[in-house]
């Protein structure tokens, strides 16, 4: 707790009601002149450099109804690579490739499996708190314990089960009271899924917790395959800059 209490950023403004919001356009600053900050863009994410050294992060989630076929069939190295099991998303382990059999059930396009995914990990993670400190997704499919980290994990390594390409995300996420402080952004981790084309945020975490799943309160700082150091390492990163504005767009 005192370690996520670190990488709190105040925000500029309550942002209510953000499943009801298209996207949120922020305006980052550095706070030391000359600090390039490097945000990742993608297609739930836009950035932009404006004139002044501050950088406009517009998120604006994607959200198919239906689409994407699965398991995927191409030779994009990417998205291969966004397939592969590794140390900490074991996605060819036995219990792991069962759970994702059951979570995906009859759906037969990509949009609604990992929608599917995204509830199941919500539901089977039982005990959501700050005691784990870094579980791989085989640790939490047996232990049904853990925060965003876990609930991350488990989604990327259930959707590359399931034959769809699946990535972990770091950075942060708007919450209105965390630790008694209210209005603020926290460190988190969620996934991103390969949809039809697109990259689709997925939040089991928050979608198991009442606040609907992925949003457009996250900003990604980092992408990649569920390594620690990935997470850990934001606490740097939080540190080099502030939110000036946030400014949430309607449908």
């Amino acid at each position: 707790v005192e370690f996520i209490t670190k990488m709190l950023i105040p925000s500029p403004v309550p942002l209510e009601d953000l499943s009801r919001v298209s996207a949120v356009t922020y305006r980052l600053r550095a706070r030391e002149a000359g600090d390039a900050l490097a945000i990742p863009q993608g297609d739930t994410q836009v950035v932009r450099r404006l004139e002044d050294g501050a950088l406009e992060v517009t998120v604006k989630p994607v959200r198919p109804d239906r689409g994407g076929a699965f398991p995927y069939k191409g030779d994009d190295p990417e998205l291969l690579a966004a397939l592969k099991p590794n140390a900490f998303l074991q996605s060819e382990d036995k219990t792991l490739v069962q759970l994702a059999r059951q979570a995906v059930g009859d759906a037969n396009d990509a949009a609604e499996a990992v929608r599917r995914i995204e509830a199941f990990v919500a539901g089977h993670v039982k005990n959501k708190d700050l005691t784990v400190g870094y579980a791989s997704a085989a640790e939490v499919a047996s232990t049904r314990q853990g925060d965003c980290t876990e609930h991350a994990l488990l989604t990327a390594a259930l959707c590359r089960a399931a034959g769809i390409p699946a990535r972990v995300v770091t950075g942060l996420a708007y919450v209105p009271e965390f630790a008694g402080v209210r209005n603020c952004f926290g460190g988190h981790a969620w996934t991103a899924a390969y949809v039809g084309g697109q990259w689709m945020g997925l939040d089991a975490m928050f979608r198991g917790t009442g606040r609907g799943g992925f949003d457009a309160g996250h900003i990604a700082l980092a992408v990649g395959d569920g390594e620690p150091g990935d997470f850990f390492g934001l606490a740097a990163t939080l540190g080099r800059f502030t939110i000036e504005t946030a400014t949430a767009i309607a449908p």
